[in-house]
């Protein structure tokens, strides 16, 4: 029970907002958020690509998802966040939650828990099995999501559809590994298999810049032939990627988050600035 002088004497509201540690949560949530409005962005993106008119509903539905998914592996009990505090974990599996029922209320369809299902296999898992262990596993999973979560909220099948689903596929499965490469000697002593781990560094380069050639030059390719739309994003998008690979699969870090994570708002800036100017 609080006394009186206890109350005195304790630090004004302001010094303790501004205590250390009183905003060690903020990256964490500056970086999902991040992350959520570059989700968002993929789908603008998809819709360009297939000349389809821009669904602001589909792509809110995409960030709020990516929000929900994001907050989720971050807040549930495992070993790689035992570092984060209790309220926290809470507080994201709140907004996880919340974010997850606003999508729904947006874009009603059994299909979007798909993806649900495949980021709780990833992070939680069932029976003790998680999809996030294997070399390469991670990252086809969360590629995967991401070309079924694009599937559902535009509802084409054809051809065109299924390359640019592949496309994001391909985008995610580097974007994730590249990530990996900062944990490669932990992971390596705690027996985590990843690329960058069971990889020569010179050998996993190769490999994330082979996957990002083949799959940018396949969208390229088909801009080209008429068959997809905005060619040019591809072709930023190509010497982008291949840029931060570059620097990335070395170990160096410094700005990967904001590069790598926002790499679809500098492709919205670039067309801010094509449609103004060219």
């Amino acid at each position: 029970m609080q006394t009186a002088n206890t109350v005195l004497n304790a630090p004004p509201v302001h010094r303790r907002i501004l205590q250390p540690g009183s905003f060690s949560w903020l990256p964490l949530i500056t970086s999902i958020a991040i992350v959520s409005c570059s989700g968002a962005l993929k789908v603008y993106f998809a819709q360009i690509f297939l000349g389809l008119p821009i669904s602001f509903v589909s792509m809110a539905t995409a960030g709020l998802i990516t929000f929900s998914a994001y907050a989720f592996d971050r807040g549930i009990e495992n070993e790689e966040d035992s570092r984060r505090s209790a309220g926290l974990k809470k507080a994201l599996i709140a907004l996880a939650i919340l974010a997850c029922t606003a999508s729904f209320i947006l874009f009603p369809s059994f299909g979007l828990l798909l993806p649900f299902l495949i980021t709780y296999l990833y992070s939680k898992g069932i029976a003790g099995y998680r999809l996030k262990g294997g070399a390469g596993r991670k990252n086809a999973v969360v590629g995967l999501t991401w070309a079924v979560l694009l599937a559902v909220l535009i509802g084409r099948f054809d051809l065109p559809a299924l390359l640019v689903y592949s496309f994001f596929f391909a985008k995610s499965f580097v974007n994730t590994a590249i990530y990996d490469v900062r944990d490669r000697e932990a992971d390596l002593r705690a027996g985590i298999r990843t690329l960058p781990g069971v990889l020569p560094l010179p050998w996993f380069r190769a490999l994330l810049l082979a996957v990002t050639g083949a799959f940018h030059a396949a969208v390229i390719a088909a801009a080209s032939a008429g068959i997809l739309c905005a060619g040019d994003i591809g072709v930023v998008s190509a010497a982008y990627t291949g840029a931060y690979v570059l620097v990335y699969s070395t170990g160096f870090s410094a700005w990967r988050n904001g590069i790598v994570d926002g790499e679809w708002m500098v492709y919205a800036i670039y067309s801010i600035l094509r449609a103004f100017f060219l």
